[in-house]
């Protein structure tokens, strides 16, 4: 199979980074793979917080939705977009730089001049 379409498969439906790593360049796929990592352990200790903000002892009813809402918005889980955008943005990434590599890679197997 062709590289320019295994890459950002891999890519885009397991791993970012996995794609980079298809293609040989185990630097970049490496990096990608931390980061993506670093990411999740972030967002992963962002929503152990919140959900102890919001289930920490007290007198309140936590069966009603103003309190809890109240609870979560106290401790500013705008922190979760940012992660949600960092990871969307090195998704994309690592998808179009796979293809884009993958293409260059299957040129220079067919013989092509890259221009």
């Amino acid at each position: 199979m062709k590289k320019a379409f295994v890459s950002p498969l891999c890519s885009a439906l397991v791993i970012p980074g996995l794609g980079q790593i298809v293609n040989q360049d185990l630097r970049k796929g490496l990096l990608l793979l931390g980061f993506v990592f670093l990411l999740f352990i972030a967002g992963i200790i962002k929503l152990v917080r919140l959900v102890n903000a919001v289930f920490r002892p007290g007198e309140a009813n936590l069966a009603d939705p103003e309190i809890v809402m109240a609870r979560l918005w106290e401790n500013d889980p705008s922190i979760l977009w940012y992660l949600l955008a960092a990871f969307a943005s090195l998704w994309l990434y690592s998808v179009v730089d796979a293809y884009l590599k993958g293409r260059k890679l299957d040129q220079l197997e067919k013989g092509d001049v890259i221009g």
